[in-house]
């Protein structure tokens, strides 16, 4: 259990696991980033009071409040397995992409705890060079 001061934000949000995980264990979520409409009218039902932002592309980091941890899984269309002999464009590809816009925003506000979430494909994209930049980038 947490102090009652330990916060959260959440990007690439969906419906809300992050924060439903986080909430049980005594953390208060204050910002939400996510695109997907369904998914906004779930976080807006159980988050009502929680800041939220809708396009990552266009979020100004000034505009994120302070929060403990900032917590998220970045599409992974374009680095799954599943996408079988379609191929994966990894992070070249337009979803998987959206990493790095987020990291401009993790430069940019350097939050004291990062959380990230993918599927297994993310370790073999590439031949794995797609996970070595998401490393040498956090780094």
């Amino acid at each position: 259990m947490t102090d009652s001061s330990s916060s959260i934000s959440s990007f690439f949000a969906g419906i809300g696991g992050f924060d439903l995980a986080f909430g049980r264990n005594g953390f208060k979520s204050v910002f939400q980033c996510e695109i997907n409409k369904f998914c906004t009218s779930v976080l807006e039902y159980h988050w009502p009071t929680v800041s939220r932002f809708d396009d990552i592309l266009e979020l100004d980091p000034s505009s994120i409040p302070e929060s403990d941890i900032w917590c998220g899984g970045f599409p992974c269309q374009d680095v799954s397995v599943a996408r079988g002999s379609k191929g994966r464009e990894g992070l070249n590809g337009k979803n998987s992409g959206l990493f790095y816009p987020f990291l401009e925003l993790i430069k940019a506000r350097k939050p004291k705890i990062l959380l990230l979430e993918n599927v297994v494909g993310l370790l073999s994209s590439h031949n794995g060079q797609d996970f070595r930049i998401i490393l040498e980038e956090l780094t």
